[in-house]
């Protein structure tokens, strides 16, 4: 029925072609990173008197050192909006964090140990008061199941005591009301602000975002692509018409694009191609004459009886009954609330707010979504709105006069493209003026054992360079930190000037492997036999003849990956800071399983621990053998003549290729050849492609083979890290063209029982309400480490390395600690101690003949 469809598909486009023109839309880059899901956290060891809370220090008295010591920097391009309700990328983000703070942070404790501690800036004191307000688990949306709500006594009602003493760069205080007219502006249903998914959805959402957010409109869900409801599960109003559980009204997709079921074209697309070859037409003009304007024909008995033949009466068209589940839409209406009963954010007094999370959430998770706030400067917010479109949208945080900090630095100049300056702002709350009236600032909270001068930087210069133009102005002193390339990586790698990292990105290679879309492809996008890639053998082989040591030398110091999260992710990191997600056992066992290796006797490896060490992602032979039988296999279904040559366009990246990218596909050239060898495949050809907007959207759609890029982010949460690649509600799946796993169920046996969910839904089931995301750990990981194996086996995307961040910093400045921390990092801005002043370092670099040596 399916490979129907898509040929179907495939004709009806050219049918087509003359009266239908595809519409574009661009997609945000995802993880590479674009903003992550939610701020990596770690727990510690040495907790205070009350553990469950942040203990902030009484300021003491504590040498500083005052001077003019600026930041100079620079970057490839500058971001272009910083509204915090709004903002899209990193340089975005990067421009926000110096203009804001955040209501609880993460810093180091003991640097030696790698020991953080909670430190609060705009909140004094953050609580679970939920046993103290059980009415708000009533008053709000707030999903409980069928537990009683006088029976619940944590995890949903947060008290947030606000710093008095907190002020925007004007004076202006900032209090209670601040943030709720900022949480109303974020909800906003006239504006639909890019950023408000993360308030109305998620772990953190607070009870009745979505509501307030949603108001006044009417969605519309594809069955297919929600819950799958079945006749039996609808129920027949006084009207006649079916509804869903929730009361939702039902209708026939007639004449409405089905993205799931019919790759977005309409039923009444085909029945006015195909006619009664494929459909039973005889009912077909009643069905069409009960259209709404939507195409919709609302689901009666008597509606039933006419659209059922249409799809299930004609053998060719390959579907029964039980498909028609697939043809039905559900209205979810949302009516007109106001925000005070019905969003759980509310003032308390003039400085605390309460809020109600939708969902159960562990305190430190809390504290973890508590790392960012919503805040604006309404007055700028409001004077900058434009209703002459269809959404109502706002210039707030794009210039200088736009926006307002409330952080220790403030937006001083803009020179669009070519540079950016913040220097301090007055008013932030953590700055003390000395005799000569330099600001300085001492953190209120121990490090190593006393307390020390935070956010020593009095300026901040970002200008826009290439890398190369940025390695000569590092050297001759100009810049304080530069990233040297992968050539230019081993040069300095002894350096004591070198800061190296990984992060929690997994870069890989992704693919589009729909048939029709290969084919086309090699019609029109400059491939030549890229249908290969439709076969899993082929990918699998691709896979397995890639030497992931030696390609990450043509990287900038990353390093091989094996499975979709690398081993900065933790479950469990409040109570065992040991808790690896991928050091536990069944994430071992999921990619020892992944690529055939055992141990125990007979074997080479006694334990598997190390088994899993002795994975390399690398194995010729294997791949050889593969090759040969994809190539066999595609030559006996007519997709593939032996011996033609292959070539095959990658979508590498969004800016202009390299050296080290070239050097990088280069090898993959190497590699893909070696395994092809002797196969009866012809030379294959990868192309790397450049300076692309999206090529996560346009590998999806069919622009491209196999796209490059990563997820990474949310590293103390692991167990929602599939919905990346399945939850097609909250996400671009990179790999949209290769699957639909809303539709696409997956059985595994949990706590000895077999449970059947779409793919979608298994990656929904730890989180939130979902079903298993009040379960224990051990059952959590089967469940994600059964998923990570049983994705990845179908090699839709090839895991290669984990990226690093590796960077020089200038010997005019040190971090705090040399050693790398997942939740504080090497103290960053906040913590860098200064060696010389602008004046002195000035004099050192002249004296150094205006050229520094770093190797």
């Amino acid at each position: 029925m399916h490979n129907m469809k898509k040929i179907l598909a495939g004709l009806l486009v050219l049918l087509m072609v003359l009266a239908l023109v595809a519409c574009k839309t661009p997609t945000p880059e995802p993880a590479e990173p674009t903003a992550a899901p939610a701020n990596p956290d770690q727990p510690t060891p040495d907790q205070p008197e009350n553990p469950d809370e942040p203990q902030p220090e009484p300021e003491p008295e504590v040498e500083v050192v005052t001077g003019d010591f600026t930041y100079n920097t620079y970057s490839t391009s500058l971001g272009n909006n910083w509204n915090p309700h709004t903002w899209e990328t990193n340089a975005d983000d990067s421009i926000l964090s110096y203009l804001s703070m955040p209501f609880v942070t993460m810093q180091a404790e003991n640097t030696e140990d790698g020991i953080y501690q909670w430190v609060y800036e705009m909140a004094t004191e953050i609580t679970d008061v939920t046993a103290e307000h059980q009415d708000d688990l009533t008053k709000y949306p707030v999903k409980l199941g069928d537990a009683d709500p006088a029976t619940i006594t944590e995890g949903f009602v947060f008290e947030l005591k606000l710093n008095p003493n907190a002020k925007w760069q004007d004076g202006t205080p900032i209090n209670a009301d601040s943030y709720i007219e900022s949480m109303k502006a974020m909800l906003d249903p006239a504006m639909k602000n890019y950023r408000a998914n993360l308030t109305y959805a998620g772990e953190s959402a607070v009870a009745g975002g979505a509501s307030y957010y949603y108001q006044g409109s009417v969605a519309k869900i594809e069955n297919a692509n929600g819950n799958n409801y079945k006749m039996a599960d609808l129920t027949a109003g006084e009207d006649g018409q079916y509804r869903s559980a929730e009361g939702y009204p039902v209708y026939w997709a007639v004449n409405y694009p089905l993205a799931n079921w019919l790759s977005g074209n309409t039923l009444k697309d085909y029945v006015d191609a195909y006619g009664g070859a494929y459909f039973g037409t005889e009912t077909w003009d009643q069905l069409v004459a009960l259209m709404d304007e939507d195409g919709l024909v609302p689901l009666t008995d008597e509606t039933y009886a006419l659209f059922a033949p249409v799809t299930t009466s004609v053998a060719a068209w390959g579907e029964s009954e039980d498909d028609l589940y697939a043809y039905m839409v559900y209205k979810q209406e949302y009516p007109v609330c106001d925000y005070d009963s019905t969003v759980g954010m509310y003032k308390v007094d003039d400085y605390t707010i309460r809020y109600v999370m939708e969902n159960k959430i562990d305190y430190y998770y809390a504290l973890t979504s508590f790392t960012s706030t919503w805040l604006v400067y309404m007055p700028l917010y409001e004077a900058g709105k434009d209703t002459s479109g269809e959404l109502v949208t706002t210039n707030y945080g794009t210039s200088v006069e736009t926006s307002m900090s409330y952080g220790p630095y403030k937006l001083e100049s803009l020179q669009d493209g070519k540079q950016i300056v913040f220097t301090q702002n007055e008013n932030w709350y953590g700055w003390e003026k000395d005799e000569n009236g330099y600001l300085y600032s001492v953190t209120p909270y121990l490090v190593n054992g006393e307390h020390v001068q935070r956010y020593q930087t009095t300026k901040i210069v970002i200008d826009v360079m290439t890398d190369d133009a940025a390695k000569q102005a590092f050297l001759k002193g100009e810049l304080i930190e530069w990233a040297p390339s992968a050539e230019e990586l081993p040069t300095y790698a002894a350096s004591e000037q070198l800061y190296k990292a990984d992060e929690t990105y997994t870069m890989s290679f992704f693919f589009c492997t729909g048939l029709d879309l290969l084919k086309e492809m090699d019609n029109s996008k400059g491939n030549i036999n890229s249908v290969v890639m439709s076969n899993v053998k082929f990918r699998k082989a691709f896979s397995l003849g890639i030497d992931r040591a030696e390609w990450v030398t043509a990287t900038a110091g990353f390093t091989p990956s094996f499975g979709l999260l690398n081993n900065l992710y933790y479950y469990d990191f409040y109570n065992d800071p040991e808790s690896s997600y991928r050091s536990s056992d069944q994430a071992m066992q999921a990619i020892c399983d992944l690529y055939g290796v055992q141990y125990g006797e007979g074997t080479p490896y006694a334990t598997l621990k190390d088994a899993y060490k002795s994975i390399t992602g690398y194995n010729l032979t294997e791949a050889k053998q593969l090759m040969k039988e994809a190539c066999d296999e595609l030559v006996a279904d007519g997709l593939y003549t032996a011996g033609e040559e292959i070539k095959i366009r990658i979508g590498y990246k969004k800016g202009a290729l390299d050296s080290s990218d070239q050097k990088q596909v280069e090898l993959m050239n190497k590699y893909i050849n070696a395994a092809a060898e002797g196969s009866g495949f012809g030379k294959i050809t990868l192309e790397a492609i450049g300076n692309i907007n999206d090529r996560y959207g346009d590998t999806a759609k069919g622009e491209f083979a196999i796209g490059y890029g990563a997820w990474g982010g949310a590293a103390l949460y692991p167990f929602r890290n599939l919905q990346v690649y399945c939850d097609t509600d909250q996400y671009s799946i990179h790999e949209a063209g290769c699957w639909d796993p809303a539709t696409e169920t997956l059985t595994l046996t949990v706590n000895g029982e077999e449970v059947t969910m779409t793919w979608q839904d298994w990656s929904r089931c730890m989180i939130g309400a979902g079903q298993f995301a009040g379960a224990d750990f051990d059952t959590k990981l089967n469940i994600l480490s059964s998923m990570e194996k049983l994705y990845l086996e179908k090699y839709y995307r090839i895991p290669l390395a984990t990226s690093t961040t590796c960077s020089l910093l200038a010997f005019k400045a040190n971090y705090i600690t040399p050693d790398y921390n997942l939740a504080y990092g090497w103290g960053g801005l906040e913590l860098m101690k200064y060696n010389y002043n602008d004046t002195e370092w000035a004099e050192f670099v002249a004296s150094q003949n205006g050229q520094l040596n770093y190797e």
